[in-house]
């Protein structure tokens, strides 16, 4: 069997790292040949992960340079696709219409949503911003119908693309739990660090613990912070230590956290994702402290495997987990079992080999 991978963009891009690149020695290891092509090159991938710092003239660059690309990228992807048993889109839509064209020359298309995309950026009020907003619903929508099926990663995205596809399949994560496993704490042991792995586009998100970060360091001589990948970021009354994001080095810097963390407003955007951060902490053994969204309800239970904040009470929250390190083991043992159990790579593996027989036969 010959399965064609088609990401909106290269592995430099998280949701093609852990929805594409993770499976292929897997599938390949079941007998499955797999070739990758995503719609936007390397170069473009890195436009679009610094993208939201963007002022609106070189966004609308970014957006016009981006449409001819796809353009021409998506037209060579048709073209080959033929050879394939089936093609599997991540997050990648077409411009005007050219699905139809793919569905033409094979239609064994199996979309993969694992983020709202479907929805406007409410930052981006301007014009452009508007027809953004129309072209990102009708896109997701014109892919969705020629699909042979969808895998999605939670029941807020199946509750949407279940209204123009039929056959829905979830998979939460992948998490690679070889990979990410638990390990020795690394650093000073004296220390407390509360951690957070991210990028640009969501460093804003940070912010909502200004004050708290404060509090807890004022209360807490031995208290650190440490973020991993943030963007455009300053607090000078917090202690914090700015680390670069490295494939090779992730895992090594998870495990110098003793607490994750993962602020995030309630809203339509936030319902549709599975927080990868808060996936990554349980994996290595971390307790995860999330706001609570009915989606990161899905995966934790409140008390049990992690923590949720519904009403900004961060400090009461974290000061537990602060003083008792039995507390941040025992929670930490929990949501690996909880990965273990749901969103394992080999385990989701399995599930999307077959899926892919399915819809190719």
């Amino acid at each position: 069997m010959r399965l064609l991978f088609v990401p909106y963009g290269t592995e430099q891009a998280p949701a093609t790292r852990y929805r594409v690149m993770q499976y292929i020695p897997h599938l390949k290891a079941r007998g499955i040949e797999c070739r990758v092509f995503s719609a936007i090159s390397r170069f473009s991938t890195s436009v679009m992960i610094m993208s939201p710092d963007f002022a609106p003239p070189a966004k609308f660059l970014y957006y016009l340079y981006i449409f001819v690309e796809r353009l021409f990228r998506l037209l060579a992807i048709i073209a080959v696709s033929a050879r394939y048993d089936a093609v599997f889109l991540q997050r990648t839509t077409f411009p005007m219409r050219l699905e139809l064209l793919l569905r033409l020359v094979n239609p064994r298309i199996i979309f993969d949503i694992d983020d709202a995309i479907y929805l406007p950026d409410k930052k981006e009020e301007s014009i452009i911003g508007k027809i953004k907003k129309y072209v990102k619903k009708s896109e997701v929508v014109h892919v969705l119908r020629v699909s042979r099926c969808v895998i999605i990663e939670n029941e807020y995205i199946g509750s949407f693309v279940s209204n123009y596809c039929g056959n829905v399949f979830k998979i939460p994560g992948p998490i690679d739990t070889d990979r990410f496993s638990a390990g020795e704490r690394q650093g000073r042991q004296a220390e407390v660090v509360i951690g957070w792995i991210g990028s640009p586009a969501t460093t804003v998100y940070l912010h909502m613990l200004d004050r708290i970060f404060k509090e807890l360091a004022s209360k807490y001589g031995n208290l650190r912070f440490r973020f991993i990948g943030i963007g455009r970021y300053d607090d000078p009354g917090v202690p914090f230590e700015r680390i670069a994001w490295s494939y090779d080095t992730e895992v090594k810097e998870l495990r110098r956290f003793d607490i994750g963390v993962m602020p995030m407003p309630d809203d339509e955007w936030t319902k549709g994702k599975l927080g990868c951060k808060m996936l990554q902490y349980m994996s290595v053994g971390i307790p995860a402290v999330v706001s609570y969204t009915p989606t990161n309800a899905e995966i934790i239970k409140d008390g049990e495997n992690g923590f949720f904040v519904k009403s900004g009470e961060w400090t009461e929250v974290l000061s537990p987990l602060i003083e008792d390190g039995s507390l941040r083991r025992r929670i930490g043992a929990r949501g690996r079992e909880t990965i273990l159990d749901k969103c394992s790579l080999t385990g989701n593996t399995d599930v999307l080999v077959e899926i892919v027989k399915k819809m190719a036969a």
